[in-house]
């Protein structure tokens, strides 16, 4: 046998690139993708900011309720004069007592469904999150079933900066 037939039967054929076990894996890897997307759920808040353009103004004023979120606590207005004053207790804001105030609020003004929450600079994400709750539900107490209930109170928030101490937006 000669060298050159010796050397033809060890020579390779070029490889050919198998296709088929990829497109396997991608099938597998978007059907798994698709399926754990349609079960996440992303929370979003929809948040009126004001606008310098303002619209014409309205024939009767109607309550508007603004809490203002100072360093020292909270300052309930309905834009032109303090309802109350809530201070920290405890180096925490009283979020409770804004829930119960803001609940009140909400059985006199039963149609009222806007509220402004207004920040100092130096409030913290976390304190607006959970100001926004309190504002936008409360719960309330078990009636027979034993289970609270969630109420909706002001569930249409702007956000913007507050006034400067002692002073209202208007």
């Amino acid at each position: 046998m000669s060298l050159r037939h010796r050397h033809a039967r060890y020579m390779r054929k070029p490889a050919e690139l198998m296709l088929v076990p990829m497109i396997d894996i991608f099938t597998v890897l978007v059907t798994f993708l698709l399926m754990t997307a349609v079960f996440s759920r992303i929370a979003v808040v929809e948040l009126d900011l004001p606008s310098a353009a303002g619209g014409p103004p309205a024939d009767k004023p109607q309550f508007r309720l603004e809490v203002i979120v100072r360093q020292a606590g909270f300052e309930l207005t309905n834009g032109t004069e303090v309802i109350a004053a809530v201070p920290k207790q405890g180096g925490a804001y009283d979020l409770r007592t804004l829930s119960e105030l803001a609940r009140s609020l909400k059985e006199d003004h039963p149609d009222v469904d806007d509220a402004s929450v207004l920040l100092e600079p130096e409030v913290s994400y976390d304190d607006l999150i959970q100001v926004m709750d309190a504002v936008r539900s409360t719960e309330t107490p078990a009636d027979g079933s034993g289970k609270p209930t969630r109420m909706a109170l002001f569930t249409n928030i702007a956000v913007g900066d507050a006034p400067i101490h002692g002073g209202t937006s208007s």
